[in-house]
């Protein structure tokens, strides 16, 4: 690193980070303390018990609330001593990133968030990181989407000009150090270049590139844990090809689940095709009989019968991957009692009108949670993809009188369970790329919508 740049780190506040999480701008304070939020989980849902995390240029290492066992690497030893004192940081070495002197193979998961872009080399920074990681271990990173058409590049430039200029701040007129310029496909490409296969990259509204680079090989760790405190929910309707294809893949991958398939009066082989594989596991709950209908009504029967500490609602038609099941148990098993799978984008795209329908569906329903003074402006709330602690469900939805809050006939589930849980609620999140259905009924028509309105204007 150039001597002026290294001056530079060494010399900024041990609260300077902090301190934009309590900005007095909306805007600043969102921006910061949204990154960290998503930093945190996208960490979480890599993290399992005994794994170690290295973050390289960690300043303050705000991202972990929940005091993960993370080694800390960075110059500014002021904000190293803060992070390890507030049991940010296990441990930490002064050092620079590309070259920190730690043994080979260490640490499961790096991360480096809003950090390259500080760095004239940082493609060695990423060698660096595949040195340390073991075989299969993750690197977790995050750099400002600096584009022209980006929305962070115009603000940026005029919160540097400010402070800098205006408020004479020197760390704001060499423009906070920053030498690189990222779009997504760049900041792919390099970690690719360096032998990395990319798992996930996506930006947060066109402020942040965050992105999962895996190191090549396979982890040492146990590769097939139990997850005997977990049951799948999955409401069908005609989901006879879905189902045989997404049935035995769950079984496999998660050794000892529990699975709950609710059928909702299918009239193909769903029921053949679910009790065909035999597994001791899976309950079968035939609705046929049932006065209401509805995926709502179906999920909340078969949570009624869930034994374990946690479950996962997804559906069975191929648009929800399973292999993200592992990243919402991993997060679940560090305390949270609900995790929202977000979708990024979608593989096959959409017709206007799908698009239309559900960023319409989406403010509406956004809206609805404000006005009942809950905010969850930054997440997913319509995916149908989630997991939730079984003891947290219970206490939302203890009796009759609650379930009046939950539009059996619908199809938004997860709205329906944020409208009866605490204001204030923290929620998690994972990522993935959606799957448009390629095998089931639709269920998008008239009705679903009237009923989705009524849930959102009404109590």
């Amino acid at each position: 690193m150039e001597k002026e740049l290294k001056a530079l780190y060494e010399s900024v506040d041990r609260d300077f980070y902090l301190d934009q999480t309590k900005s007095k701008n909306p805007l600043r304070k969102w921006f910061h303390l949204n990154r960290y939020r998503i930093a945190n989980s996208l960490v979480k849902a890599k993290y399992k018990k005994g794994y170690k995390i290295l973050d390289l240029g960690c300043g303050s290492c705000d991202w972990n609330r929940e005091h993960l066992d993370v080694f800390g690497v960075d110059l500014n030893k002021n904000m190293l001593e803060a992070a390890k004192n507030e049991h940010r940081l296990t441990d930490y070495k002064i050092a620079e990133a590309h070259d920190t002197g730690l043994p080979s193979e260490t640490f499961d998961i790096a991360t480096a968030f809003e950090f390259l872009e500080h760095m004239p080399n940082y493609e060695e920074v990423i060698d660096e990181a595949e040195r340390l990681l073991k075989p299969g271990g993750y690197f977790v990173a995050s750099v400002p989407y600096d584009v022209v058409f980006s929305l962070w590049q115009p603000l940026f430039l005029l919160h540097a000009l400010f402070q800098g200029y205006v408020l004479q701040k020197q760390y704001y007129k060499n423009r906070c150090g920053h030498v690189n310029h990222f779009s997504i496909e760049a900041i792919t490409n390099a970690f690719v270049k360096h032998g990395y296969s990319i798992e996930i990259v996506f930006d947060m509204r066109k402020f942040t590139i965050f992105l999962y680079a895996k190191k090549e090989g396979l982890h040492p760790a146990d590769p097939s844990p139990s997850y005997d405190d977990l049951t799948i929910i999955m409401p069908t309707l005609n989901e006879e090809k879905g189902l045989s294809k997404i049935l035995p893949t769950l079984i496999s991958r998660y050794k000892d689940c529990s699975i709950i398939i609710s059928d909702d009066s299918s009239k193909d082989s769903t029921k053949e095709v679910a009790l065909s594989l035999q597994y001791e596991k899976l309950t079968f709950i035939d609705r046929a009989s049932r006065p209401i209908h509805g995926l709502t009504a179906s999920v909340v029967e078969a949570a009624e019968s869930v034994k374990t500490k946690h479950f996962i609602v997804m559906d069975a038609d191929g648009q929800h991957p399973p292999e993200k099941i592992e990243e919402i148990v991993n997060i679940m098993r560090l305390g949270a009692n609900i995790v929202v799978a977000s979708r990024i984008a979608v593989k096959k795209k959409w017709g206007s009108l799908r698009k239309m329908l559900s960023y319409m569906g989406t403010s509406l329903g956004k809206t609805s949670l404000l006005l009942r003074g809950k905010s969850y402006l930054s997440y997913d709330i319509l995916g149908g993809f989630f997991g939730c602690n079984s003891n947290f469900w219970n206490g939302c939805v203890p009796n009759q009188e609650k379930k009046k809050h939950f539009r059996l006939r619908g199809y938004k589930v997860m709205f329906d369970l944020l409208k009866c849980a605490p204001s204030g609620l923290e929620i998690e999140e994972v990522f993935y790329r959606f799957e448009t259905p390629n095998a089931g009924t639709s269920k998008i028509n008239l009705k679903v919508c009237l009923e989705y309105l009524k849930s959102c204007l009404l109590p």
